[in-house]
């Protein structure tokens, strides 16, 4: 049987399962979220004088070979052949033995890694990337991360206007009325009130407001880039566009970066150790350009929603397809992102979310 590809997420991840769709219509074998935890796969790592050695068997095959692994979102395993009196206790067993696993990486399964566990882990550390970002030479808003609120008033009176911003979104449901809310961006100033114990309950970053021309969404996969511009039909700026980019009101068009801005992010990649991940840049009314964050594990696909002639999906089947980072288009089929959405795989992703009151909202 041919090398597989292993998709680390749950399969009804949005983005996993369409990636498993395009991959299988180019015919290659692929296993979303590999059961570490069943009674259907076995794992062993070997230490002796000849080092640390891997050997598993999947439903797939019966060895430790692979095209390439997607570091998605790999949930915790969940032990469902034991007695609940020992599932805690053989869970985390589980769950560690996992981790020394993934720390192993293309060590244990030599194989394309995006990304590696290591470093999509490190990646996710907005001070790690505003110090790399830095370094580079990267225009950068100035911010803190703070709960001191006199920091908070600080930047604000330096400023006029402050960004508040969580590190992860949030959302939840209401017990007593059903209403579904989410935190997000809050544009803040000097009469916004900033309660001293609220915020020290908290930590958030709170960054300089840029009055924006518009944002530009960068998505890394390999050595291809696929930058779009997002705004209002207004030609005004969102705020915060990450819940209304699929609203008839977005404007989204495909631009080239300028070239120094594609070597810098290029740079930020090689530094933090990633081949894919998704880049936030604000662009001023006077045309500077600066850096927000980037995403190893963000969201992709809605720009291809909106855009159906950039062929994210298609990159990605191709780099995941091909093994390499340093893939051609033609690695693959010409997948498209609305083909997957007429088909069952995705009407089925679909309903195992029907019951679900609360979808998590579109992170950064």
């Amino acid at each position: 049987m041919e090398s597989p590809v292993y998709i680390l997420a749950e399969w009804n991840e949005p983005h996993s399962a369409a990636l498993k769709w395009a991959l299988e219509k180019n015919k290659i074998p692929v296993a979303i979220a590999p059961d570490f935890s069943g009674l259907a796969s076995r794992f062993t790592a070997q230490v002796d004088n000849a080092g640390v050695s891997f050997r598993m068997t999947t439903a797939l095959h019966e060895e430790n070979r692979a095209r390439s692994v997607w570091f998605r979102r790999p949930a915790e395993p969940q032990p469902s052949h034991c007695l609940d009196a020992d599932k805690q206790f053989v869970q985390r067993q589980w769950t560690y033995f996992q981790k020394n696993l993934f720390h192993l990486n293309d060590s244990i399964i030599p194989a394309l890694w995006a990304n590696r566990p290591g470093a999509a882990i490190a990646a996710e550390s907005k001070l790690l990337q505003l110090q790399i970002a830095h370094a580079l030479d990267m225009n950068i808003p100035e911010l803190v991360v703070t709960n001191h609120a006199a920091d908070v008033r600080r930047i604000i009176k330096k400023y006029g206007k402050v960004i508040f911003k969580t590190f992860h979104p949030h959302s939840w449901q209401s017990a007593s009325n059903g209403n579904i809310y989410d935190i997000g961006v809050a544009l803040l100033d000097a009469d916004s009130e900033l309660p001293e114990e609220s915020i020290a309950v908290c930590p958030g970053i709170f960054q300089r407001y840029i009055e924006k021309a518009f944002d530009i969404r960068v998505t890394v996969i390999g050595q291809h880039m696929f930058a779009v511009r997002i705004l209002k039909q207004s030609g005004d700026a969102y705020l915060d566009w990450r819940q209304h980019v699929l609203g008839k009101e977005a404007v989204m068009a495909a631009v080239q970066l300028p070239s120094e801005w594609e070597a810098k992010i290029r740079a930020l990649m090689n530094r933090l150790g990633i081949v894919i991940g998704c880049v936030d840049l604000v662009v001023d009314g006077d045309g500077n350009m600066f850096f927000l964050e980037i995403n190893q594990a963000g969201q992709f696909l809605f720009v291809e929603e909106k855009l159906p002639d950039v062929p994210l999906l298609r990159a990605m089947t191709a780099m995941l397809a091909s093994g390499r980072h340093d893939y051609s288009l033609t690695d693959s089929l010409d997948v498209r992102f609305p083909d997957y959405k007429s088909s069952d795989a995705y009407e089925r992703v679909m309903e195992s979310y029907a019951d679900s009151p609360l979808i998590v909202s579109l992170e950064e």
